[in-house]
C-alpha cells in the first residue's frame, strides 16, 4: 500500500486499504491524497497493544519483534513515541526479514534484558516459528505475546496446533462476529458461514478481512452513486462527502472527510485468542 501511493497519485485512482495499517498509508503530507482506508491504524492499534502489555499483562519491560518493512517501521514509531509514556520499557527490539527461520537468538536476549512480554508485529508464518519455539522453552521462560492482526489473517493454527496452548497469544482485531447484534453484521455472519459450510460465527475465518471489506466496498458503491461516475477524480471527491452509513463494523457518521481518510478509529479495538481449531475468541 504504502509503495503504491505515488503512482495512485498519478493516476488520480483512490487505492482503498481494507487491511493495511501502516500510519503513512493515510499520512502521506499530500493534501489531496487518494488512500482511504477502512482499517486499523498503527498509532492507535500499537498503541493499545502497549497498553494491553501494561494493564492487562501488568509488564513493565517488554520486547518488541518488527518486521522490516514499512509495518515494521511504523510500529516502531508508535513504540518510540508511545511506550515511555505508559510506563513500559522496550530494551530490546529485534528486526526480522520475511523468511527467517528463528527468533530464539532475539528471544534470548529479550529473557537476558528481563523482558517480561512479546510485541510482536508479523504474518502467521513468522508467528508459528515464534510461537513454536516459546511452546519448547521450559513454563517459566514461555513469555506473553501481544500480536498484530496478520497472525489471524491466514492459517496459524493449522502450522502450530496444540502448541497454542502453552503459550498465552494476544491478537489485535477491529471487529468480531461473535456476540455481535449489529444487523449487518448478523446479515454477513448468515452469508460468511453459508459460503464457508461452518456453524459458528467464531469460526469464520479473518473476520476483519471480511468486515472491513465489505464496508469498504458499499463506501465506494456509495461514493460511485453519488458522483454518478466512475472516474477517479470524482470518486475521490465523492468519498469525502458521503451521508451517513450504518455498516457492518460501526456507523459512520460520516466514514472520510477532507482532513481525515481513516474511517475506523480506536474505539473499534478488541483483542481475541486464537484456539487450536482456528476460532478467533473475544478476551477481555
Amino acid at each position: 500500500m504504502v509503495e503504491s501511493l505515488t503512482e495512485a497519485q498519478r493516476l488520480r485512482v483512490p487505492l482503498i486499504s481494507v487491511w493495511g495499517s501502516a500510519d503513512q498509508i493515510t499520512e502521506s503530507g499530500d493534501h489531496r491524497s487518494y488512500a482511504f482506508r477502512v482499517s486499523l491504524k498503527d498509532s492507535w492499534g500499537v498503541t493499545a497493544m502497549l497498553k494491553r502489555i501494561t494493564t492487562q499483562l501488568k509488564v513493565q519491560t517488554a520486547c518488541a519483534m518488527l518486521p522490516n518493512t514499512a509495518w515494521g517501521r511504523s510500529s516502531d514509531a508508535v513504540i518510540k513515541s508511545q511506550a515511555s509514556d505508559l510506563g513500559l520499557s522496550v530494551p530490546v527490539t529485534h528486526w526480522y526479514n520475511w523468511g527467517d527461520r528463528s527468533f530464539e537468538a532475539a528471544y534470548s536476549k529479550c529473557l537476558v534484558n528481563e523482558g517480561r512480554a512479546i510485541l510482536f508485529v508479523g504474518n502467521e508464518q513468522e508467528a508459528a516459528i515464534l510461537i513454536k519455539e516459546i511452546a519448547r522453552r521450559p513454563a517459566p521462560e514461555r513469555l506473553p505475546v501481544v500480536a498484530h492482526w496478520g497472525t489471524a489473517g491466514g492459517i496459524l493454527h493449522e502450522l502450530v496446533r496444540e502448541d497454542l496452548k502453552a503459550v498465552r497469544f494476544e491478537v489485535i482485531q477491529t471487529f468480531t462476529f461473535v456476540g455481535n447484534q449489529r444487523p449487518l453484521a448478523l446479515r454477513l455472519a448468515r452469508a460468511a458461514l453459508k459460503e464457508n459450510g461452518l456453524s459458528n460465527v467464531a469460526d469464520i475465518p479473518s473476520p476483519v478481512g471480511v468486515a472491513q471489506a465489505y464496508d469498504a466496498a458499499r463506501l465506494v458503491a456509495m461514493a460511485i452513486d453519488l458522483a454518478q461516475s466512475t472516474r477517479g477524480e470524482d470518486v475521490r471527491a465523492a468519498l469525502e462527502k458521503l451521508p451517513t452509513y450504518d455498516g457492518v463494523i460501526k456507523k459512520y457518521a460520516p466514514a472520510f472527510t477532507p482532513t481525515r481518510h481513516d474511517a475506523l478509529d480506536a474505539s473499534s479495538v478488541i483483542f481475541v485468542n486464537i484456539t487450536p481449531d482456528g476460532a478467533l475468541v473475544p478476551i477481555e
